[in-house]
């Protein structure tokens, strides 16, 4: 999978069921974007997605 974070681009090798908040977190290293509730309800770990607020 390939992601552009903040103007760069990164390659990741992951399972495609992994959560978005734990690839940017875990294995990006990128730690603003935060776990909260754990169900996508309290808005922590929204991440803007080609300019849509998307949880993550």
């Amino acid at each position: 999978m390939r992601l552009n974070i903040d103007g760069a681009t990164h390659d990741v090798d992951v399972d495609a069921g992994t959560p978005l908040l734990w690839v940017i977190r875990e294995e990006l290293g990128l730690t603003g974007t935060k776990y909260g509730c754990g169900v996508a309800q309290c808005g922590a770990c929204t991440v803007p997605i080609d300019g849509v607020a998307t949880r993550s």
